[in-house]
């Protein structure tokens, strides 16, 4: 387990895993263990994934009836920085929606 969880932690610092479906499924994976040093290499490549433009791309192709801006995209970014709960979660992805979802 050892030799797979520092696979994955390396596998998140150097963004080759850069969709939502698998940073969520490396984070499922990690977040049992409860070990502390995951969480910085699962903030960081939340905050890239989101910062790369690849939730906006990932949002626009799964919302393809409804053409998902890039300003609203930076509005909630923008939102999430101000907020000084922000701190609440390592996934920055995640806070990102939820300010969407919230205004």
């Amino acid at each position: 387990m050892q030799h797979e969880k520092e696979q994955l932690i390396q596998s998140l610092r150097s963004h080759r895993i850069n969709t939502l479906m698998e940073l969520r499924r490396i984070e499922k994976t990690l977040v049992p263990s409860g070990s502390s040093d995951i969480y910085e290499p699962l903030a960081t490549a939340w905050l890239y994934y989101v910062n790369s433009n690849n939730l906006l791309s990932e949002l626009r192709s799964l919302t393809k009836d409804y053409p998902f801006s890039s300003e609203c995209l930076d509005e909630a970014k923008a939102l999430v920085i101000q907020d000084p709960a922000s701190s609440r979660s390592w996934n920055y992805c995640w806070l990102v929606l939820q300010k969407i979802q919230d205004q």
